[in-house]
């Protein structure tokens, strides 16, 4: 059975995820980079962005009424090593549970509550199986990123999606057109961080107005829910 880490007192915490995204075509990701070297130090800055994510719903559907609100996807993500991506040992697996995204207005970035749950040891997705939960889809993000004010992350990546289920070797393009996902995140450890974070986000955004356009995802996309047929 996998292990997880977890804190001495009071379990996994809560933190908040602030974030903004944007999209970049391809012949400007170039251009993104040099600004990203220049702000965040030169070009061993950069880190391989390599992950595969698998997104799990409940096994059983709870039935129509307000308890159905109660059920969440689960998501394991699986950061693979860029030299030796299929190497499972080399591989870091974390179960992730993403709250509801605040509705609120007038917020500088996007707020959604986020638990993580590094696995150490063990089957990851057995154990999710084990939990009532099973496989609904995944993809493999790849990339880069830069950490700006040792605060803020900075991922420039593409999405895949899986021709094969769990084949990280089959994976295509989703977009043709080869865009590029610009995503700048930062957690507030409380409520209480939350607005000052969002200020520095829109601070960050006007760094970069000259190559992408950074915006506040609209709540309705980042729901949690499961679109239940």
């Amino acid at each position: 059975m996998a292990t997880g880490k977890k804190s001495a007192n009071t379990g996994i915490p809560t933190h908040y995820e602030c974030s903004l995204h944007g999209l970049l075509a391809n012949d400007h990701e170039p251009q993104l980079r040099t600004r990203l070297e220049a702000l965040c130090g030169d070009t061993e800055s950069a880190h391989h962005e390599l992950h595969h994510e698998i997104s799990c719903i409940p096994c059983v559907e709870t039935p129509v009424g307000p308890l159905r609100r109660e059920d969440h996807i689960l998501r394991l993500r699986i950061e693979l090593d860029p030299k030796d991506p299929l190497n499972s040992s080399k591989a870091a697996n974390s179960i992730c549970l993403l709250g509801h995204p605040e509705p609120r207005s007038g917020r500088g970035a996007s707020v959604r509550p986020a638990i993580f749950a590094q696995v150490f040891s063990g089957n990851a997705p057995q154990f999710l199986s084990l939990l009532g939960y099973k496989h609904n889809f995944e993809f493999v993000r790849k990339g880069y990123w830069f950490l700006y004010r040792n605060t803020f992350k900075i991922i420039v990546s593409q999405i895949y999606r899986l021709e094969k289920q769990g084949d990280v070797q089959s994976v295509q393009p989703i977009d043709p057109q080869a865009s590029w996902i610009v995503q700048i995140t930062a957690d507030a450890l409380n409520q209480e961080q939350v607005p000052r974070t969002c200020e520095q986000l829109e601070e960050i955004k006007a760094l970069f107005e000259d190559y992408v356009e950074l915006v506040v995802v609209d709540h309705a996309y980042l729901e949690n829910r499961i679109p239940y047929s």
